[in-house]
């Protein structure tokens, strides 16, 4: 009984073993890399082991390979020599270059016609030089470069369009022309950019106008003679003076009468928008906060052609997200308004003109900093004297023979501009959300008109607390 339990001695030595599952090893890699069709970018010589097989290869342009095989050639036959040429070096072992792009087979035959084997091959760009001078260029990226003839597939993630766009000008170059390169590469970086821009404007405008028409007569018998004085206003500011004060004297033969012209105008405005725009990298957004009004343009059979003319606060913007985060902007932001300043009189319409100011720049920044693109500090006065010839110059009398107008106008105007990655955020605040309307009672008898804009009300949401009012010039 003893015996069953004796130690036996192992069929082999762990060395043994070792070299054992080596050589199987090196068995299994051997069949299938010699069954697989082969990769132009790591073959530099294949074996043919069995007589009358058929092996795909792919070369590279201007690349070469060598072919060893079973048996003495006696015959080559290339399909396509302008694809692909062989050389035969010793009986056995031949040598095919790639040409030009494109593909072709080459036959090996022996003594007696017999095929000996047969090499299909396919002339392609050399993808992994492109796929070293991607990786060396746009490191950030991985880029899957695969080439079927002249074409060129890419494939992998990329961080942002710019580095795409690199990706694309490098293959283009490589493939001869961008309509050979297809490009299936996703982005997974953040790509969408919201553009903030605040505008803030504070115009101030002064107008004055003094005229006075003086008319007067003098009859002698048959003979009568007479004096019109009326200076134009509104050459400076293009406004026409509404308020006129009349007086009158005759007496005998003489008469005479003035009209006195006056206006005395101020105006303040004040601009603050804050448009937000959302847009994909290298894709443009517009905004318009305006509208458009009417401007008379001609006359046609007694039908008076409008144009419409465009106003308001407007945004264009494209953005461009590099990889290193940094954000290029081509901004183009223009703000307008309809004004008298500059405007004519036709037919006793006043039409208006346009006050205009835009900025246009490429700039790159980071994420979250501010750009002013337009400061400006604007201040004009015009003046002008209308008057009769000679007595106008006379002091004092000559007042009642002169007219002045006189216009100051002052522009604030200040653009910043913030560029953000967007990222998805919480429940956006709505103006409604605090909107509620008051009662008949609270209407009647307090003057509230809803819960919001009410009159004692403490400083909540959308109300102001501390010194508040009007500025008046």
């Amino acid at each position: 009984m003893s015996g069953l339990f004796q130690h036996s001695k192992p069929l082999m030595s762990p060395r043994q073993m070792y070299l054992a599952l080596a050589t199987m090893a090196l068995l299994l890699a051997t069949f299938i890399l010699f069954s697989q069709p082969a990769a132009a970018s790591a073959m530099s010589s294949l074996r043919v082991s069995a007589v009358g097989s058929t092996q795909s290869i792919q070369l590279g342009l201007n690349k070469s390979v060598i072919i060893d095989l079973p048996r003495d050639v006696s015959e080559v036959i290339v399909s396509q020599p302008n694809v692909a040429g062989a050389i035969m070096r010793t009986r056995k072992r031949a040598i095919i270059q790639g040409v030009s792009l494109g593909e072709t087979n080459v036959f090996f035959l022996d003594a007696q016609g017999r095929q000996i084997a047969v090499i299909e091959i396919s002339i392609v760009n050399d993808a992994a030089t492109l796929s070293a001078a991607l990786r060396r260029i746009v490191p950030t990226s991985n880029i899957q470069v695969d080439s079927f003839g002249e074409r060129i597939i890419l494939s992998g993630t990329a961080q942002s369009t710019d580095d795409i766009n690199k990706v694309m000008a490098i293959a283009a170059q490589f493939a001869g022309g961008e309509d050979n390169v297809a490009n299936v590469i996703t982005i997974f970086g953040a790509q969408q950019v919201m553009l903030k821009v605040t505008v803030a404007e504070v115009a101030r405008e002064t107008v004055k106008q003094l005229g006075i028409d003086l008319s007067a007569s003098l009859s002698l018998g048959d003979l009568t003679t007479g004096l019109l004085s009326a200076p134009p206003l509104g050459g400076a500011s293009g406004v026409i003076s509404g308020s006129t004060m009349s007086a009158g004297f005759s007496a005998g033969g003489v008469s005479i009468d003035a009209t006195l012209r006056a206006l005395e105008r101020r105006g303040a405005l004040r601009t603050l928008a804050e448009p937000t725009l959302t847009a994909l990298s290298g894709q443009e957004a517009e905004f318009l906060a305006g509208g458009e009004f009417p401007v008379p343009v001609g006359v046609d059979n007694g039908v008076i052609t409008f144009e419409f003319k465009e106003f308001g606060i407007r945004l264009k913007f494209t953005p461009t997200v590099h990889s290193n985060g940094i954000i290029g902007l081509e901004v183009d932001t223009s703000v307008s308004e309809p004004t008298t300043e500059g405007g004519f009189n036709a037919g006793g319409i006043t039409i208006p003109a346009t006050r205009q100011r835009e900025a246009k720049t490429s700039v790159q920044m980071q994420a979250g900093s501010t750009l002013a693109i337009a400061g400006l500090i604007e201040d004009k006065v015009r003046q002008q004297f209308n008057s009769l010839p000679g007595i106008g110059d006379v002091p004092i009398l000559g007042a009642l023979f002169r007219s002045r107008d006189f216009v100051r106008s002052q522009t604030e105007l200040l653009i910043l501009v913030t560029p953000y990655l967007a990222q998805p955020g919480g429940q956006a605040r709505l103006p409604t959300d605090n909107v509620n309307f008051s009662g008949d009672a609270e209407a009647i008898f307090l003057g509230h008109m809803e819960k919001l804009y009410g009159v004692g009300e403490g400083a909540g949401p959308g109300q102001y607390s501390g010194s508040i009012g009007f500025v008046l010039d």
